[in-house]
C-alpha cells in the first residue's frame, strides 16, 4: 500500500506530531469514551537528578523540579555555559532517583561542611572520575546503608528526600497537559552488575520509606516489599521495570528456586521491561541463539567483562557469551514461554519501554544531532562525549491512551499498550485478529492490541484459523525502511524447545513515510504457546558521533497466544 488506506487510519497515528488535539477537551469527556479514541503520548520513565548520589558526584545540580521543567520544554543550564532545551517537549516523565542514597545525599545537601561531603563535592568539581569510582561505586556495590549519621537519623534523612521527590512530581503534574509520575529506582548491584528496577507509582499514595536494596536486597525481597507496602486496597499501585539487563548477565531475570507463587508475584509487578537506554540496547544479543542481523545495535559489554583501559580487546568464551545473552530481553521472553508450560505462570510477560537514564536531569534528550550528554559535567561537549563512545542518547516510550493523566497512562502501562523507540518518535501500532484485514482498517472489537493475549477457541465467525497481524507505522524525521515480526514459539516433544522466526514482512530500500502492513502466520499452531512483536527500522542515519551510521528503530510490546489446552491449568 502507498498512503494509508483511509484518512481515519492516518489520523490515528499522526497524533504524535506537533499538531495535537486540545487535551483539556479530551480530559472532560465522560466515561463513555471508547477504546478507539486513543492517541500516543511520548515520555521518559527513567532519569536522575542531583538527588541521586551518582549524578551528584558527576556535578549534576539539576533537581527533580528542574528535570520536569526541562521535560516540558524549559531550559536546562549546562556546565559549559548556556542552556539546552528539548525541540519537542514530552507528555510525561518520571524522575527515578536512586533510593539507596536518599539519606546520604540529603545529609550532604543540608550539611555540606561535613568532611565527607566536602571531599565528595571537591571530587565532583575536579571533573574527574575520582568521586564516582573511588567514593560512589564502593558504596553502592557494598549494599550497606551509610548516611554519616546513625541508622535512625539516616532513615529520617531518606524519608525527607523521598518526600521532596514526591512533592516535585505532584507540583509538576498537570492533568491533561503533562504527567509527572512519582518514582524511584531500586538499585541492587552485586558484583557491579545491573539488576536495577525503576518503580513507577500510579499516584502519590506510596510507601513512606522508598523501597531500596538495603532493606530489600534481592529481587524476591523487592517484590515482597512492594506486596507489603504498596497495597491496592490502600490506593497504592506500582510497576517495577527492569533496565540495563544487557549488562546484568542474567541476574535481573534469574529464577533459581522460584515457585509458581514467586513467579506470580513477579508477574504482578513486572509487566514491563526497558529495552533501550543510554547504556545500550537490551532487545537481543548478536551472539545468542535468539538473534538476527539487526541485533548488532548499541552494544555494551557488562562491567565485569570489560578490559582494562588501553588493553587489547580479548575474545570472550562461549560461557561468557551465554551469560551476556541471558540478560537480553528476547532470550528472557523465550524463557518465559517455557516457565509458563512448566509452572503455569509466565513471569516474563514483558511489554517494552524506552528511556534515557540521563544523569544530567534532562529526560527525553534523545536527538542524535541535538544531545547534551547524559553524564553531568563529564560529557557535555562533543569532545568529552567522544571519551564515552559506547553511550548513546537513549530512547523514548510511546503510550496509547485516552488522555494525559496519571490514571489513564498508568492503566495503559499496566495493560502493556506501549512501545519503545531508540529515540525517534516513530509512531507504531501492532494488533492481531482472526478476521481478515486486507484493507488495513482500524482495529475491530475483537482485535488484540500489543500487550494482549489471544487464546485459541472455536469461533464460527472466523474465516480462518490463522492469526492475522497488522502493523501500522509512521515515520518521524527519517523514512522507514523495514518492518520485522519476531515470533517465538514453544515446541513440545521429547525435548522442549523454543523456536524463533524473524519475518521481514515489508521492506523499502529508499524508505517510506508511512506503512500499514498485514501478515498472516501460516505456521501458527493453536496448541503452541507463542508470542509475536513488531520491530520497525529506519533508513540508516548518522549517530551522534557524526561518523557511524545506525538504524534507529521502534519495538512494539508483544502479543501472546495461549493454547486451548491451557484452559484447565
Amino acid at each position: 500500500m502507498g498512503v494509508f488506506a483511509n484518512f481515519a487510519l492516518l489520523a490515528s497515528l499522526s497524533v504524535f506530531a506537533e499538531q495535537q488535539a486540545p487535551q483539556d477537551e479530551r480530559c472532560v469527556r465522560d466515561q463513555a469514551t471508547t477504546a478507539d479514541d486513543r492517541r500516543i503520548f511520548w515520555g521518559d520513565l527513567h532519569t536522575h537528578t542531583a538527588f541521586s548520589m551518582d549524578a551528584y558526584v558527576l556535578n549534576t545540580t539539576q533537581t527533580p523540579e528542574d528535570a520536569y521543567v526541562f521535560a516540558r520544554g524549559g531550559p536546562s543550564k549546562l556546565h559549559t555555559g548556556g542552556t539546552h532545551q528539548l525541540k519537542r517537549p514530552l507528555d510525561f516523565a518520571a524522575v527515578t532517583d536512586h533510593a539507596e542514597y536518599f539519606g546520604l545525599t540529603q545529609v550532604c545537601l543540608s550539611e555540606p561542611e561535613r568532611p565527607y561531603c566536602k571531599e565528595l563535592a571537591a571530587a565532583a568539581n575536579e571533573k574527574s572520575t575520582r568521586g564516582f569510582v573511588q567514593m560512589f561505586l564502593p558504596l553502592i556495590v557494598s549494599g550497606k546503608r551509610n548516611c554519616l549519621v546513625d541508622d535512625a537519623q539516616c532513615r529520617v534523612a531518606e524519608r525527607t528526600l523521598w518526600q521532596r521527590s514526591i512533592d516535585a512530581a505532584n507540583a509538576a503534574n498537570s492533568p491533561c497537559e503533562f504527567t509527572a509520575f512519582v518514582a524511584s529506582e531500586w538499585t541492587a548491584s552485586p558484583g557491579n552488575l545491573h539488576w536495577h528496577r525503576n518503580l513507577i507509582y500510579a499516584s502519590d499514595t506510596v510507601p513512606e520509606q522508598a523501597i531500596n536494596s538495603f532493606d530489600q536486597p534481592t529481587q524476591e525481597k523487592l517484590w515482597e516489599g512492594l506486596d507489603a507496602q504498596c497495597k491496592e486496597s490502600d490506593g497504592c499501585r506500582v510497576l517495577a521495570i527492569p533496565h540495563n539487563s544487557n549488562i546484568g548477565m542474567g541476574g535481573a531475570f534469574q529464577t533459581t528456586g522460584h515457585s509458581a507463587a514467586t513467579h506470580a508475584l513477579r508477574a504482578r509487578f513486572e509487566k514491563l521491561v526497558e529495552i533501550h537506554q543510554h547504556k545500550g540496547s537490551s532487545e537481543c544479543y548478536s551472539q545468542s541463539n535468539f538473534s538476527d542481523e539487526a541485533c548488532d545495535f548499541e552494544f555494551m559489554i557488562p562491567i565485569p567483562l570489560r578490559d582494562a583501559p588501553g588493553a587489547q580487546p580479548r575474545e570472550l568464551s562461549d560461557a561468557e557469551h551465554a551469560d551476556i545473552s541471558s540478560g537480553y530481553v528476547r532470550d528472557t521472553l523465550a524463557k518465559g514461554l517455557g516457565l509458563r508450560e512448566d509452572s503455569g505462570v509466565n513471569p516474563f510477560r514483558y511489554g517494552f519501554v524506552g528511556a534515557t537514564d540521563s544523569h544530567s536531569g534532562r529526560p527525553g534528550d534523545v536527538q542524535e544531532d541535538h544531545w547534551a550528554g547524559s553524564l553531568g559535567q563529564w560529557d557535555q561537549s562533543s569532545a568529552e562525549r567522544a571519551n564515552f563512545p559506547v553511550y548513546n542518547p537513549g530512547g523514548l516510550t510511546g503510550i496509547w491512551a485516552q488522555e494525559n493523566t496519571r490514571a489513564s497512562l498508568f492503566a495503559a502501562l499496566e495493560r502493556r499498550e506501549v512501545f519503545a523507540t531508540s529515540g525517534p518518535r516513530i509512531a507504531l501500532e501492532f494488533e492481531q485478529s482472526f478476521q481478515p484485514n486486507e484493507d488495513c482498517a482500524l482495529p475491530g472489537k475483537r482485535a488484540v492490541r500489543m500487550g494482549g493475549t489471544v487464546k485459541a477457541a472455536k469461533n464460527k465467525r472466523r474465516k480462518s484459523g490463522l492469526p492475522t497481524f497488522t502493523v501500522r507505522a509512521l515515520k518521524d524525521q527519517a523514512a522507514l525502511q523495514r518492518i520485522d515480526i519476531i515470533k517465538l514459539a514453544l515446541v513440545a516433544g521429547a525435548e522442549q524447545r523454543i523456536e524463533q522466526t524473524v519475518y521481514s514482512v515489508a521492506g523499502s530500500k529508499a524508505g517510506r513515510a508511512d506503512w500499514c502492513h498485514t501478515w498472516q502466520d501460516d505456521t501458527y499452531n493453536k496448541e503452541q504457546p507463542a508470542l509475536w512483536y513488531a520491530r520497525v527500522l529506519q533508513v540508516p542515519t548518522k549517530r551522534w558521533d557524526g561518523k557511524t551510521m545506525i538504524r534507529e528503530r521502534a519495538w512494539s510490546s508483544p502479543i501472546w497466544a495461549l493454547p486451548v489446552s491451557y484452559a484447565d491449568r
